[in-house]
């Protein structure tokens, strides 16, 4: 399990990463891939994510929005959305409204806290695979490789490294840590940051935020 002290540094990383200072509770548009709309510190995605649907549902309905306005602003969010927004402007306020609602947001934070689950879920099946080779993940390492697994998903390619596998062309680390820069070379070895390299960049910032609320030795 990971070491409950990591859990402020990681969360910090992950919002840094996902939405900076920026208001988790309102509507945004990565404008990448199959990105819909998102929310929440973790961005959950509309078109990925059938968890964020529903939130999102559950806020609209909390707010007291008909059912045919909810199913068509949930019709128009739950698809890709590579050109940002595709809501009128009195419909994007009555969403951000609904989500900045106490009702709303109280319902946001329980998403995120799933969505977070499942990452921490991905970094605890990470330390089982270095485990396997009597290696720990240094502290630091966390912080990389918990908003990629928000990024990307489950981290299975990662865990067949860390068990000893060469990935994306990087050797896996050797005992008895593996380091933070065994991590960024994973990272930056993936075909997401050699197409983005700026995004990686801007990990390096979130994590050095996070890296603040390491617990001190």
């Amino acid at each position: 399990m990971v070491d409950q002290t990591l859990l402020p540094a990681i969360e910090e990383t992950i919002r840094q990463n996902e939405i900076g200072d920026a208001s988790p509770y309102c509507l945004s548009y990565a404008g990448l891939g199959k990105s819909g709309a998102s929310f929440g510190f973790m961005q959950g995605d509309t078109n990925q994510s059938q968890l964020a649907r529903d939130t999102l549902r559950q806020v609209l309905s909390a707010a007291a929005v008909d059912q045919p306005t909810i199913e068509r602003i949930l019709a128009s969010v739950s698809v890709p959305l590579p050109n940002g927004n595709p809501l009128s402007a009195s419909d994007t306020t009555l969403v951000d409204n609904a989500l900045a609602s106490v009702a709303g947001s109280a319902l946001v934070d329980a998403m995120d806290r799933k969505l977070l689950s499942g990452v921490l879920q991905g970094l605890d099946s990470c330390v089982a695979a270095a485990a396997t080779r009597t290696i720990t993940l240094a502290p630091l390492a966390y912080l990389y490789a918990a908003p990629w697994i928000n990024m990307s998903g489950a981290p299975t390619s990662m865990i067949a490294w860390l068990k000893g596998d060469t990935v994306h062309g990087v050797p896996p680390p050797l005992p008895p840590a593996a380091r933070a820069s065994d991590l960024v070379a994973y990272l930056q070895a993936t075909a997401y940051f050699q197409a983005n390299p700026r995004n990686f960049t801007h990990l390096e910032q979130c994590v050095q935020k996070g890296a603040a609320l390491l617990p001190q030795s």
